[in-house]
């Protein structure tokens, strides 16, 4: 986490692999496998002579495309807060590949993808995911999209942030996780709405 102003923050944490994200983790994996010996074997069985030649130079080409690819299943959830009280989620792979070798700021060029941006204050709750009776609410809230945005929504210190959607009016969460920082950026850009659990306040909780 980085800090700017007083009320301006960063924060990134690494998406847990479980559930649908492990699953595509694991194809990945075993595209990496399969596909090379596809090919190698189709090649043996047209060309073979050719096939010791491409093998190992598909090998050292296959590295920049393995790094490529694995960002999109290894990513962090990171979300920032500025511009008195903006705040972005975005999906952070890393640095992009290509950057203007003009550009003096080219080592903060990163590759992400915009989840969610919009002012704290017009979140309509903001609370704890995992405390049983706001979970409960959130249930009965008529959200029918939820976006994870967490490390995992098992962890401990999950909070959700409910939201209407400008473009359809659907009713929508988002999961993210709070950490003391971020929890005292909230409550004072949307003190009205911020849940603080009592063994979250007195710092039980990390």
């Amino acid at each position: 986490m980085t800090e700017g102003g007083k009320y301006d923050m960063e924060y990134a944490v690494p998406r847990k692999s479980e559930g649908s994200y492990k699953l595509k983790r694991s194809l990945m994996v075993l595209a990496y496998i399969l596909v090379p010996v596809a090919i190698i074997v189709l090649l043996f069985s047209i060309i073979s002579y050719t096939a010791f030649i491409i093998v190992p130079v598909f090998a050292i080409l296959s590295r920049p495309l393995i790094n490529g690819t694995w960002r999109y299943v290894n990513y962090d959830q990171r979300y920032q807060v500025f511009n008195a009280g903006t705040v972005r989620f975005t999906r952070y792979y890393g640095k992009k590949f290509k950057t203007d070798k003009n550009d003096e700021h080219a080592d903060l060029k990163v590759a992400e993808k915009l989840i969610l941006e919009m002012k704290i204050k017009d979140f309509e709750v903001i609370a704890p995911y995992n405390d049983a009776e706001w979970k409960k609410k959130l249930d009965e809230s008529g959200v029918k999209t939820i976006i994870n945005h967490c490390s995992s929504p098992s962890h401990p210190n999950v909070y959700y942030a409910i939201f209407t959607d400008e473009k359809n009016g659907e009713k929508k969460a988002i999961l993210f996780d709070m950490i003391d920082k971020s929890q005292q950026i909230f409550s004072y850009y949307n003190r009205e709405t911020v849940i603080i659990p009592l063994t979250y306040a007195v710092g039980t909780r990390v």
